[in-house]
């Protein structure tokens, strides 16, 4: 009985930690281009005039928006399906945004420089939370095992 009551809170949870860790990639965003504008090289030249810049914050934004999506999208069908028929996209989007939320925040670190692992900035804090989320309420390889599993059993009925 607590079992099945606790895999009914499951899924609504995940959706919570993923919307939390998209507010944090936003954050982790919008440091990473203050830093990119305001960050001087030399006489008129800051990081963002530079390719690698711009590439980490272009692919930063698609990642954001693209997990922003799959969020959205689990959210609707745990309201309209519940909670079992949604499982798939629960585990996307539990090792997907979990993901993102590594890679923008290492590049706001990154484009920080020293600064980004220090206390002086929240992303060495955001860093750490990040890790921990790809282990926490089941690791990422669990939710991709379970999910290629799910979706190869639709190919052994064919």
């Amino acid at each position: 009985m607590d079992f099945a009551i606790a895999q009914k809170r499951l899924g609504p949870g995940r959706i919570h930690h993923c919307m939390r860790w998209i507010g944090m990639c936003e954050r982790a965003f919008n440091l990473m281009c203050e830093r990119a504008v305001s960050r001087e090289l030399a006489d008129g030249q800051t990081l963002a005039d530079k390719q690698t810049i711009q590439n980490w914050i272009a692919e930063s934004r698609a990642e954001i928006n693209a997990a922003r999506l799959l969020i959205k999208d689990a959210a609707f069908k745990i309201d309209t399906q519940g909670a079992y028929k949604t499982r798939n996209e629960i585990s996307i989007i539990k090792f997907y945004a979990a993901n993102v939320m590594q890679n923008v925040v290492d590049r706001a670190i990154q484009v920080h420089g020293a600064l980004g692992i220090t206390d002086d900035t929240i992303l060495a804090a955001y860093y750490r939370h990040e890790r921990a989320s790809r282990i926490y309420d089941g690791a990422d390889e669990v939710h991709k095992s379970r999910l290629a599993r799910q979706i190869l059993k639709t190919y052994k009925s064919i």
